[in-house]
């Protein structure tokens, strides 16, 4: 007969006298003598420190004695709760002169039940296989974490989110939306995970910083460093550049044409191009990644001058 697996959606051949079933593919065993629906994943063998450590020497403008003049201050291990679940939804939308049109959604998603980690976790794109039955004794190992919300209250969340990007896509597709059905909209639970999350903290020239590192397979999640005093001033030349050329050229084409279009078309690009470069500049700690987009900090330019000079 054939079976699906529950933790990776394999579908695979087994005997019809079998009642308990291991995945070929993510190797969870269920079945009728297997009714549990909380899991953890194994930690890495290799050392979490040195690991950051080859993260931080790929980094552009880091100072080349980072490896050999930095020392591990903090290393913790926490096994983070997070709800796991796999969504499927089909929207449809009736479009002003174009029709119905549908939008339809299948993914697996992580909410992470700790206030602590929601933040650095938020769409972290947790992997669907290698997980393995809990065992209490990973109560015992590092920082264990309860869920600090249940799971239904997690359910309503997902769903909503499932709502959401379902009604989004079909804004994407039609803006004179008349009329929206949801078809269909599936949140099946797929069990508690408790997820290894290293923390790291670091001394470097008598300053701290912090990393998160992934403890299944090794992946930088957040790490500050500091970067090199010439890396901070060419940043800063370049952006001043940057900046100072779009402002005069679109300011010398708006007084020829007699229109303020062209300048405001030229300075948008050149801040948002440039206020990365001068940020960066200017703060002692940067912030990198290896899994996830690290946005930079959208106020004012003044206030990173004023932060800088206090």
């Amino acid at each position: 007969m054939e079976i699906v697996c529950p933790g990776c959606s394999a579908r695979f051949q087994v005997p019809e006298s079998v009642r308990t079933f291991t995945c070929p593919y993510c190797g969870l065993v269920f079945g009728e003598r297997v009714v549990e629906d909380h899991y953890y994943f194994p930690v890495i063998k290799e050392e979490p420190y040195t690991m950051l450590l080859n993260f931080l020497r790929r980094q552009f403008g880091i100072p080349s004695d980072i490896v050999s003049n930095s020392t591990l201050k903090i290393k913790y291990l926490y096994y983070v709760p997070v709800y796991f679940y796999y969504l499927y939804g089909r929207m449809i939308g009736r479009c002003s002169g174009r029709g119905w049109t549908e939008s339809e959604e299948a993914a697996y998603k992580g909410l992470v039940a700790s206030r602590n980690f929601r933040d650095i976790l938020e769409d972290y794109p947790f992997p669907v296989r290698g997980k393995k039955f809990f065992r209490k004794e990973i109560m015992n190992i590092g920082f264990y974490q309860q869920p600090e919300f249940p799971e239904d209250e997690a359910r309503n969340y997902v769903k909503a989110y499932l709502h959401k990007i379902l009604e989004d896509e079909l804004f994407r597709e039609c803006k004179n939306l008349k009329e929206v059905s949801v078809e269909e909209l599936r949140v099946d639970f797929r069990g508690l995970i408790h997820y290894p999350i290293y923390y790291l903290e670091y001394l470097y020239d008598d300053q701290t910083y912090s990393a998160y590192l992934d403890g299944v397979d090794g992946k930088i999640i957040s790490a500050e460093y500091p970067i090199k005093l010439q890396t901070k001033t060419l940043q800063m030349i370049i952006g001043s550049l940057l900046l100072t050329c779009s402002i005069v050229f679109g300011l010398a084409l708006s007084l020829i044409v007699g229109n303020p279009l062209p300048f405001i078309f030229s300075i948008v690009p050149a801040i948002s191009s440039s206020t990365p470069l001068l940020t960066r500049s200017l703060t002692k700690k940067v912030i990198s990644s290896e899994v996830k987009i690290i946005q930079e900090e959208s106020r004012p330019f003044t206030k990173y001058i004023k932060k800088f000079l206090t």
